[in-house]
Protein backbone atom coordinates (compact mmCIF):
# COMPACT_ATOMS: atom_id res chain seq x y z
CA UNK A 1 0.00 0.00 0.00
CA UNK A 2 2.99 2.25 0.65
CA UNK A 3 4.28 2.03 -2.87
CA UNK A 4 0.78 2.67 -4.36
CA UNK A 5 0.51 5.56 -2.56
CA UNK A 6 4.48 6.51 -3.27
CA UNK A 7 2.99 6.62 -7.35
CA UNK A 8 0.25 8.38 -6.49
CA UNK A 9 1.45 11.22 -4.59
CA UNK A 10 3.32 12.98 -7.27
CA UNK A 11 0.31 13.09 -9.52
CA UNK A 12 -1.91 14.71 -6.55
CA UNK A 13 0.62 17.40 -5.69
CA UNK A 14 0.97 18.20 -9.31
CA UNK A 15 -2.99 18.10 -9.86
CA UNK A 16 -3.39 20.50 -6.80
CA UNK A 17 -0.74 22.89 -7.90
CA UNK A 18 -2.37 23.22 -11.79
CA UNK A 19 -5.66 23.72 -9.96
CA UNK A 20 -4.17 26.09 -7.22
CA UNK A 21 -2.93 28.08 -9.87
CA UNK A 22 -5.26 28.82 -12.49
CA UNK A 23 -5.75 31.99 -14.16
CA UNK A 24 -8.38 34.19 -14.60
CA UNK A 25 -8.16 38.13 -15.76
CA UNK A 26 -9.41 40.16 -14.00
CA UNK A 27 -10.58 43.82 -15.22
CA UNK A 28 -9.22 46.76 -13.69
CA UNK A 29 -12.36 49.04 -12.29
CA UNK A 30 -12.61 52.74 -13.16
CA UNK A 31 -12.92 54.42 -9.78
CA UNK A 32 -15.89 56.88 -10.67
CA UNK A 33 -19.63 57.10 -11.06
CA UNK A 34 -22.06 59.08 -12.43
CA UNK A 35 -24.57 60.36 -9.91
CA UNK A 36 -27.64 62.81 -10.52
CA UNK A 37 -29.85 64.11 -7.70
CA UNK A 38 -33.35 64.55 -7.13
CA UNK A 39 -33.50 67.22 -9.26
CA UNK A 40 -31.06 65.85 -11.66
CA UNK A 41 -34.34 65.12 -14.73
CA UNK A 42 -35.85 67.79 -16.00
CA UNK A 43 -38.00 68.79 -18.62
CA UNK A 44 -36.64 71.62 -21.15
CA UNK A 45 -39.90 72.89 -21.80
CA UNK A 46 -42.95 70.95 -19.65
CA UNK A 47 -46.29 70.53 -21.28
CA UNK A 48 -49.29 72.09 -19.26
CA UNK A 49 -49.43 68.64 -17.18
CA UNK A 50 -46.69 65.81 -17.10
CA UNK A 51 -49.69 63.28 -16.22
CA UNK A 52 -51.30 64.11 -19.19
CA UNK A 53 -47.89 63.78 -21.76
CA UNK A 54 -45.76 61.43 -19.43
CA UNK A 55 -43.25 60.51 -22.44
CA UNK A 56 -41.01 63.25 -22.29
CA UNK A 57 -37.47 64.49 -24.21
CA UNK A 58 -35.73 65.03 -20.74
CA UNK A 59 -31.83 66.70 -19.98
CA UNK A 60 -30.11 64.57 -16.91
CA UNK A 61 -27.79 66.70 -15.32
CA UNK A 62 -25.29 64.53 -13.90
CA UNK A 63 -22.28 64.52 -11.96
CA UNK A 64 -18.92 62.18 -11.58
CA UNK A 65 -17.42 61.53 -8.74
CA UNK A 66 -14.57 59.52 -7.32
CA UNK A 67 -10.75 58.68 -7.18
CA UNK A 68 -9.69 57.99 -10.88
CA UNK A 69 -9.09 61.09 -13.22
CA UNK A 70 -11.66 61.59 -16.17
CA UNK A 71 -9.62 61.52 -19.32
CA UNK A 72 -10.40 63.27 -22.35
CA UNK A 73 -12.33 60.47 -24.15
CA UNK A 74 -14.04 59.16 -21.46
CA UNK A 75 -18.02 58.52 -22.61
CA UNK A 76 -20.92 59.13 -20.40
CA UNK A 77 -23.56 56.46 -21.10
CA UNK A 78 -27.32 56.48 -19.97
CA UNK A 79 -29.62 53.75 -20.74
CA UNK A 80 -33.27 53.13 -20.38
CA UNK A 81 -33.34 49.92 -18.93
CA UNK A 82 -37.27 49.25 -19.42
CA UNK A 83 -37.57 51.66 -22.77
CA UNK A 84 -35.95 52.40 -26.02
CA UNK A 85 -33.62 55.35 -24.71
CA UNK A 86 -30.11 55.29 -25.00
CA UNK A 87 -27.68 59.08 -24.97
CA UNK A 88 -24.03 58.91 -24.62
CA UNK A 89 -21.62 62.02 -24.46
CA UNK A 90 -18.30 62.12 -24.90
CA UNK A 91 -16.62 64.28 -22.07
CA UNK A 92 -14.28 67.17 -21.34
CA UNK A 93 -11.02 66.13 -19.44
CA UNK A 94 -11.45 66.16 -15.64
CA UNK A 95 -15.21 66.94 -16.67
CA UNK A 96 -17.08 66.60 -13.09
CA UNK A 97 -20.34 68.09 -14.04
CA UNK A 98 -22.21 67.78 -17.60
CA UNK A 99 -25.71 67.44 -19.01
CA UNK A 100 -26.93 64.95 -21.20
CA UNK A 101 -29.57 66.28 -23.11
CA UNK A 102 -32.35 64.90 -25.36
CA UNK A 103 -33.38 61.45 -23.84
CA UNK A 104 -36.83 60.31 -24.51
CA UNK A 105 -38.42 58.71 -21.07
CA UNK A 106 -41.63 57.72 -20.42
CA UNK A 107 -41.92 59.10 -16.87
CA UNK A 108 -45.00 56.28 -15.59
CA UNK A 109 -41.88 53.47 -16.49
CA UNK A 110 -38.33 53.50 -16.57
CA UNK A 111 -34.90 52.13 -14.99
CA UNK A 112 -31.96 54.13 -16.02
CA UNK A 113 -28.90 52.94 -15.91
CA UNK A 114 -25.67 55.77 -15.85
CA UNK A 115 -22.30 54.18 -16.38
CA UNK A 116 -18.60 55.77 -17.26
CA UNK A 117 -15.97 54.09 -19.85
CA UNK A 118 -12.36 55.10 -19.97
CA UNK A 119 -10.25 55.62 -23.09
CA UNK A 120 -9.02 52.69 -21.86
CA UNK A 121 -12.23 50.67 -21.59
CA UNK A 122 -12.58 50.30 -18.30
CA UNK A 123 -16.01 50.70 -16.54
CA UNK A 124 -16.93 52.69 -14.01
CA UNK A 125 -19.64 51.14 -11.39
CA UNK A 126 -23.80 50.93 -12.87
CA UNK A 127 -26.02 53.12 -11.11
CA UNK A 128 -29.52 52.82 -11.73
CA UNK A 129 -31.83 55.66 -11.28
CA UNK A 130 -35.94 55.73 -11.29
CA UNK A 131 -37.61 58.78 -12.48
CA UNK A 132 -41.34 59.52 -11.75
CA UNK A 133 -43.54 62.59 -12.01
CA UNK A 134 -44.07 64.53 -8.56
CA UNK A 135 -46.60 66.83 -9.59
CA UNK A 136 -47.69 68.35 -13.19
CA UNK A 137 -45.00 69.90 -13.77
CA UNK A 138 -41.76 68.53 -11.81
CA UNK A 139 -39.48 65.19 -11.64
CA UNK A 140 -38.43 63.83 -8.66
CA UNK A 141 -35.23 61.01 -9.23
CA UNK A 142 -34.86 58.03 -6.48
CA UNK A 143 -31.72 56.08 -6.75
CA UNK A 144 -32.68 52.41 -7.27
CA UNK A 145 -35.10 50.74 -9.79
CA UNK A 146 -38.15 48.76 -8.37
CA UNK A 147 -38.32 45.48 -9.90
CA UNK A 148 -41.93 44.79 -9.24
Amino acid sequence: MSRRLLRIAPLLVLGTLVLGCARHDAAPAFRRALLIDDRGISVPLPPPSLVDEPVQEVDVDAQSMGEDRILAGTVAHVVDVLGDATLQVELDADAEHFELQGLIVDLRENCLELWLVAPDGRESSHVFVHASIASETEIETVVGCDES
